[in-house]
């Protein structure tokens, strides 16, 4: 029997439901709840979209659109929006008890997403809607969901006998779990080295400036996150120090997380099998650009060996010099490039061959400078305004983030809505992302029809300190323009269904829209107005610098590439395995590939997030659409002038505005106009294209 208190509880969560449901307010979300109004939030969310999975169930006699896809589609919508409150203070609360308590409500969300997927009945009542024929010449999106949610259905082995479905269910079930405790123990990981000043040489000034000393020796704390990690990698002239760094690097969460992606890749093979693929990668990759394993590993296999020659010509030259620096420093040169060496010496390459220096370049990109650029580029391209909001800003998950309305410069409609969470803290996601919290959809909740998108850039760029300014590498400049590049697809999506908006297009086409973005960077109109310098911010980045930083672009492309690759090769083996062990075939893969060794009882597979986050048996999904990429900015944006509104326009139409409500190889030909073409990615690589 349930006791008063219990009922209390129940009610006051059904109505905080409600009351989002309801909410008038542009921003539904809310980011001040409790731990246990999360953990209450989600249960009841969970009530909601049950009942309603029930009542399409029931409706398998005498099925319409209304009382069957219709219904899933409010469902889907509003479950986006509230699951966002439930699960995305887990990447970005500063409340350790709240990101548990969103890691647990992720879990329980993750796992009935699981169940409501593997409803039989309600695969059986949408089935039996499709074979009424009500369904006869749909809209084309209203087509596609129909089609999209039966083979989402049969993906989930809704079509097998009892036996397998309950199967199926069992290991979704639990590969969701594995995948958000996987996730959360790149979160937590809070590893911290200390050195002497000594042992940093090389490093410049304003990086110990405000850095944390142990009281003990005043040795100076490094982490793993990237404002600390790369610049020891570039810079640091002791060998012994990058060892030891990129060993704790590739050391985080060595035990745990090895363990349970090896446990992901065997079940993920398991499920492969039931469903009748003959590899988890042949089950991912079918509903993908590529199509199929032998298509992805063909791509692969082609560009590794256009690469090979540039890759030994380049890594011939960074062994020269490390065995000049061993010579001028009197060390014993091994004849190797151990793996804490490539960066080192590909900056070194940088410095020496192309006389740029990133310290230097640093100081013309302060954050608010970039920011303000990169903002007022976009607005530029796409006919957008931005307006800063104050309310909204106070109302958002911590004291630094900043909110945006983001309005059509020609009506004046709004748009939708965008966080910058730009600095690192503790317990927060430790990477760059975009993370889509409202949806850009249709929904009968919404008082005009439709949910207003809503978007977070996510980073973690140097933080400013009372005698330090925040001032990013160019490379941090990059990784900006990309990310804000997702916020926009999700804001400028007007797909009439949740499982279409934004950035929900085949997952090899995803990163294209912000890869052909970052080109931008690499342009002197956009970079003069991206940067200027901390002591004067009229003063821009000078044209010498930007002409020697584009020359640099290349710089070690060979080498890089392939370590883009070898991720691809590595997602590809595991995913064709029954079970694997991951640091092993790391190995075998770093040596074939990059041709050196791992460091000894490392695995980087474990804080491979892409892995367990997503990106399974698709990494190769970021050089892919990187061919799309770069045919879309050489043969429209360069051909016509980088800042040509009506190509954005363009861009804004035919790639982002239809999210995943096409196919992409359509949204792509719209644009360009023709059938895409790989030869802009191959010269963009520095190789040769045959005439």
């Amino acid at each position: 029997m349930a006791s008063n208190t219990a009922v209390a509880d129940s009610a006051q969560t059904t109505s905080l439901l409600d009351q989002i449901v309801d909410d008038k307010a542009v921003v539904k979300l809310r980011f001040n709840l409790t731990p246990d109004q999360i953990l209450s939030l989600a249960g009841s969310l969970i009530e909601r979209s049950r009942a309603v999975y029930d009542a399409v169930a029931k409706a398998v006699d005498n099925p319409t659109w209304e009382t069957t896809l219709g219904a899933l589609a409010e469902d889907d919508a509003r479950f986006s929006v509230v699951e966002s409150m439930c699960t995305f203070p887990k990447d970005v609360s500063s409340d350790k008890a709240i990101r548990n308590a969103a890691t647990e409500a992720a879990s329980k969300l993750s796992a009935y997403g699981v169940e409501a997927g593997s409803r039989h009945d309600v695969y059986l009542a949408v089935q039996a809607f499709d074979k009424t024929g009500k369904a006869k010449d749909p809209p084309a999106e209203a087509q596609r969901f129909l089609e999209r949610t039966l083979r989402n259905f049969k993906r989930k082995g809704l079509h097998l006998e009892a036996e397998k479905r309950d199967k199926v269910k069992e290991l979704n079930t639990r590969l969701s779990e594995l995948g958000i405790q996987f996730q959360k123990n790149l979160g937590e990981e809070n590893t911290k080295l200390y050195f002497a000043r000594e042992e940093l040489a090389g490093l410049p000034d304003s990086y110990f400036e405000g850095r944390e000393t142990r009281s003990e020796d005043g040795k100076f704390e490094v982490t793993l996150k990237y404002p600390d990690y790369y610049p020891v990698m570039k810079l640091c002239k002791v060998a012994a120090t990058r060892k030891a760094v990129a060993t704790a690097y590739d050391s985080q969460c060595l035990e745990e997380n090895t363990a349970i992606l090896e446990e992901m890749v065997s079940l993920r093979h398991q499920m492969a099998m039931l469903l009748g693929y003959p590899s988890h990668a042949a089950f991912i990759a079918e509903t993908r650009m590529a199509k199929s394993p032998k298509t992805i590993l063909d791509f692969l296999s082609d560009l590794s060996a256009k690469l090979d020659p540039l890759f030994d010509k380049e890594m011939q030259v960074l062994l020269k010099l490390k065995a000049d620096e061993c010579k001028e420093s009197g060390e014993e040169f091994d004849g190797a490039l151990n793996q804490w060496d490539v960066t080192y010496f590909r900056n070194m390459v940088e410095e020496k061959q192309y006389d740029v220096d990133h310290e230097a370049i640093k100081q013309f990109f302060p954050t608010d400078v970039v920011t303000k650029g990169l903002l007022g580029i976009y607005q530029e391209l796409l006919g957008l305004t931005f307006e800063l909001d104050e309310q909204l800003s106070a109302a958002a998950w911590h004291e630094e983030v900043r909110a945006y309305r983001v309005l059509d410069s020609d009506s004046g409609e709004l748009v939708g809505v965008f966080y910058l969470d730009l600095h690192p803290r503790d317990g927060k996601y430790g990477h760059a992302a975009c993370f889509g919290l409202q949806p850009s959809c249709r929904a009968a909740f919404s008082d005009t029809g439709r949910i207003i998108p809503v978007a977070a850039c996510v980073c973690n760029f140097p933080k400013a300190t009372p005698t330090k300014p925040s001032l990013l590498p160019h490379s941090d400049v990059v990784t900006f323009f990309h990310e804000f590049g997702h916020v926009m697809h999700q804001l400028c999506s007007l797909a009439d269904y949740a499982m279409f908006a934004g950035t929900a297009v085949e997952r090899d086409f995803v990163e294209a829209p912000s890869q052909m973005l970052e080109n931008w960077v690499w342009e002197e109109a956009a970079l003069s107005r991206m940067s200027g310098n901390v002591n004067d911010r009229t003063q821009p980045l000078p044209s010498a610098i930007i002409d020697k930083l584009v020359k640099a672009k290349n710089a070690n492309a060979g080498i890089v590439n392939k370590r883009q690759l070898l991720f691809g090769f590595f997602d590809q083996f595991i995913h064709t395995q029954d079970k694997v062990d991951t640091a092993k075939e790391m190995a075998r893969l770093m040596r074939e590939i990059m041709k050196t060794d791992p460091i000894e009882g490392t695995n980087f597979a474990a804080h491979f997030g892409h892995l367990a986050g997503g990106y399974d048996a698709q990494y190769y999904g970021y050089m892919w659409a990187e061919v799309f990429s770069m045919d879309m900015f050489q043969s429209r944006f360069k051909a016509a002038g980088i800042f040509n509104q009506e190509v954005g326009k363009a861009y804004r139409e035919h790639i982002l505005k239809p999210g995943g409500s096409r196919d992409a190889i359509d949204s792509l030909k719209a644009f360009l106009g023709r059938e895409p073409s790989s030869e802009p990615f191959l010269r963009s690589k520095g190789l040769a294209v045959a005439a």
